[in-house]
């Protein structure tokens, strides 16, 4: 029993290595690149900055002729929350002191890099995002997780299962995109390139029991290629059609991990990440489809739709069944422009995960469906500068465990709340 409770925390501070923290997309994608998405979730149809490269490339040729250069950071405050309850079936009732509700609230700092460079009927462009994960995860005191595995060691009759324990997980996935867009004529444009991701998990793990302490370092690492195929579609100055398809991503992670304490190396040994063995994860294609129209000149309306091609990704991980996809998302937005130097916006979006049992959701960041609001100005103090603002409030639909895993105890509830700001600066030559 001993050795299956550290096998069993292991597979906790793993799988939390992987927790991707940004604000809405699907179980792995996130589709909050830009500063610009933050004040209004909705940019496939949008033509007006360098970050539409991301969610709209073939629109870059309805900007300007010249220089684009545009960089992004987005500030990203998490609260998320495993409310443990004592209300449990027997035999897995939880022991006294194990219940309560286990937080972590560590902020994540996002990047976003765009530069465009278009001439009348063409343009090249490249940017640098964060697809997904994005941040750290921190949960100093445990969580559901470690109640759970608590709980089967002490009622085992191996007395107090932890002293203490720590785990600090960090997984970022960054998208080095390179891509160009051709005008066919005044109303077709299309693009097509190529999107290299670099994926990095890392956890630190101890536990200290009564008679031993055990911890695990542990990094994974992972590289990949795919493509992307763009349409814009201006049947009018008033309307404007966008359409993004991009390719599945193959992601084979290799574990570079090493113990403290551990005979025959016996918690990767166990869960099957021995240092160099490899696993396959991939990052899912997703379709986009923007339609935005401005009703005058002031007022214009966009309204999204992406769907993340989850189905047809492989995921090789522990708590995968293969009927997880495709998750999708909608939204709609109002830009009013007040004069040339400022306009503003407000968008809302829901997130639909499909398909993911509520035993398998990762607790330590759950993938929740969810219902997003932002609003956010742009300034342009000149015609060269472009400043954007964004604020955005994530609500989740909360989940309550109906079975005892290894995950969590029935009766757990399982929450999120995040809120974001965005700070977006662009300079056109």
């Amino acid at each position: 029993m001993m050795k299956k409770m550290v096998i069993g925390l292991a597979v906790m501070g793993l799988l939390c290595a992987s927790a991707s923290p940004l604000l809405a997309g699907g179980i792995i994608n996130k589709s909050n690149l830009s500063a610009d998405y933050f004040r209004s979730l909705t940019r496939h149809a949008s033509t007006d900055a360098a970050d539409i490269v991301a969610y709209n490339p073939a629109g870059v040729m309805k900007m300007e002729n010249g220089i684009y250069l545009k960089g992004d950071v987005l500030y990203i405050n998490k609260d998320y929350s495993n409310d443990v309850s004592t209300q449990t079936t027997f035999p897995y009732s939880l022991v006294t002191g194990m219940e309560g509700d286990y937080s972590s609230d560590e902020p994540s700092i996002v990047p976003g890099l765009f530069a465009v460079y278009k001439e009348d009927k063409w343009s090249g462009f490249f940017a640098v995002t964060i697809p997904g994960g994005g941040g750290t995860v921190k949960y100093d005191e445990g969580n559901a997780r470690t109640a759970a595995l608590g709980t089967a060691f002490i009622l085992n009759g191996l007395g107090a299962a932890f002293e203490n324990q720590r785990l600090d997980a960090k997984s970022f996935d960054i998208a080095y995109t390179l891509g160009g867009a051709y005008q066919i004529n005044d109303m077709f444009s299309v693009s097509g390139g190529l999107r290299y991701v670099d994926a990095h998990q890392e956890f630190t793990g101890q536990v200290n029991l009564l008679t031993a302490s055990y911890s695990v370092d542990l990094e994974r690492n992972a590289t990949g290629l795919g493509y992307f195929l763009g349409l814009n579609i201006a049947p009018s100055d008033k309307l404007n059609i966008g359409f993004l398809y991009q390719s599945n991503t193959e992601l084979d992670y290799e574990s570079d991990v090493s113990e403290d304490n551990s005979p025959g190396n016996l918690i990767t040994t166990n869960v099957g990440w021995l240092d160099g063995t490899k696993e396959r994860e991939d990052l899912p294609g997703l379709i986009g489809l923007g339609v935005s129209y401005a009703f005058t000149p002031k007022i214009r309306v966009e309204v999204d739709y992406t769907r993340y091609l989850e189905s047809a990704a492989e995921w090789e991980g522990v708590r995968f069944t293969g009927d997880e996809g495709d998750s999708w998302e909608v939204g709609a937005s109002l830009t009013y422009t007040f004069n040339p130097q400022w306009r503003a916006s407000i968008g809302y979006l829901h997130t639909d995960i499909v398909d993911i049992e509520p035993e398998s959701l990762l607790v330590e960041a759950p993938e929740l469906d969810a219902h997003t609001i932002g609003v956010g100005v742009v300034f342009s103090p000149t015609p060269q500068w472009q400043i954007s603002f964004g604020y955005t409030d994530v609500s989740y639909d909360s989940v309550t465990t109906d079975t005892f895993t290894s995950r969590a105890p029935e009766g757990t509830e399982l929450e999120k709340h995040v809120t974001a700001f965005s700070l977006g600066l662009q300079y056109h030559f």
